[in-house]
């Protein structure tokens, strides 16, 4: 029998997650090579992803491993799910087995952070996996040393505006007004941008502009009663992960907006919220319309725009719930 984690968060609140993640006495540290060893997920049958930041989380069920090898969009199912990942911001790995609180049973997952500590993703076994086949992923993946403290490098500051990189706005506008394919817009729409916040500001209102800061919510509980697929992406500088497919239920309880689809969800933190922009790009395909969450950092937390396919414009029901929104004008 496994020993129980003696700690809770509240015990250890000085702690980044990957040093609270370290001190499990299951926990083995993997060694950096992080693509070989996802790519080898797909042996292993279904598994749980879940991708978070600060402000939000995006947990999918019943995936296939092989999402890790094949990288291009596949939006043809009702529901699915896809990602980007950026290896040179994965810094630590940890595989760990714990007891589920919940079901009383062991639960085995590969845990990935960055070089600040922050957790990025997390891949978590189904019933259905392979266990035996990960042990030896991880007896293969397992790093020399295990036993000495984690190295972490210190925390971002945010900049001073003398040192933000300037921003050509006649160029910005120029590219924002040019007409990408649908799968183009797509890709770049998954990459992790820190100054999204600022293009966004400077597109000019013709392409953005700012709403009220529960926009998201009022969105996500309209999408329920129209039953419109949708595209969510939450993610952070090292993956993106994306979610296709309706949204059946949302609830929110001290602040927490919650999407609990079967197999699927998705947390929201809105009293991390501030800032919501609605962004209108020009695709070959017409007008995409995406919802855009910053923090008080000027961080991205999450997007959420319509699913659709290559060659038909986007859907009707989607654009008129967006266009609703209120501008916060002066912003």
């Amino acid at each position: 029998m496994m020993r129980p984690w003696p700690f809770d968060d509240q015990q250890l609140p000085h702690l980044t997650d990957v040093q609270r993640i370290a001190l499990h006495p299951s926990a083995v540290r993997l060694n950096g090579q992080f693509a070989p060893l996802l790519e080898h997920l797909a042996t292993l049958g279904n598994l749980t992803e879940l991708t978070r930041n600060e402000s939000a989380l995006l947990e999918k069920d019943n995936v296939s491993g092989a999402l890790y090898v094949q990288n291009e969009l596949q939006l043809a199912p009702a529901e699915s799910t896809h990602m980007r990942i950026f290896y040179p911001q994965w810094e630590h790995g940890y595989a760990l087995e714990e007891c589920d609180s919940t079901t009383g049973t062991q639960r085995h997952s590969l845990q990935f952070f960055d070089r600040h500590g922050s957790m990025m993703h997390k891949v978590i076994m189904d019933q259905g996996s392979d266990l035996t086949a990960l042990k030896r992923l991880i007896a293969d993946h397992a790093a020399t040393e295990q036993l000495t403290p984690v190295q972490l490098a210190p925390a971002v500051e945010t900049q001073p505006a003398s040192q933000i990189s300037q921003i050509d706005v006649d160029a910005l506008r120029a590219e924002w007004a040019h007409a990408h394919n649908h799968s183009d817009f797509l890709q770049r729409q998954e990459i992790f941008d820190q100054q999204r916040l600022r293009k966004l500001r400077l597109a000019g209102k013709a392409f953005a502009y700012q709403v009220a800061n529960d926009s998201a919510r009022i969105i996500l509980q309209r999408m329920t009663e129209i039953g419109t697929a949708i595209l969510a992406q939450v993610g952070n500088a090292g993956v993106v992960q994306a979610y296709y497919g309706k949204i059946k239920k949302v609830g929110t309880k001290n602040s927490r907006l919650k999407i609990m689809n079967t197999g699927f969800r998705m947390l929201l933190r809105e009293d991390h919220i501030d800032s919501v922009w609605v962004a209108k790009k020009p695709t070959t395909d017409g007008i995409i319309t995406s919802l855009e969450l910053f923090n008080r950092q000027g961080t991205h937390i999450a997007s959420f725009l319509s699913k659709k396919a290559n060659g038909q414009p986007e859907p009707r029901e989607w654009r008129d719930s967006i266009m609703h929104l209120m501008p916060i004008f002066g912003a």
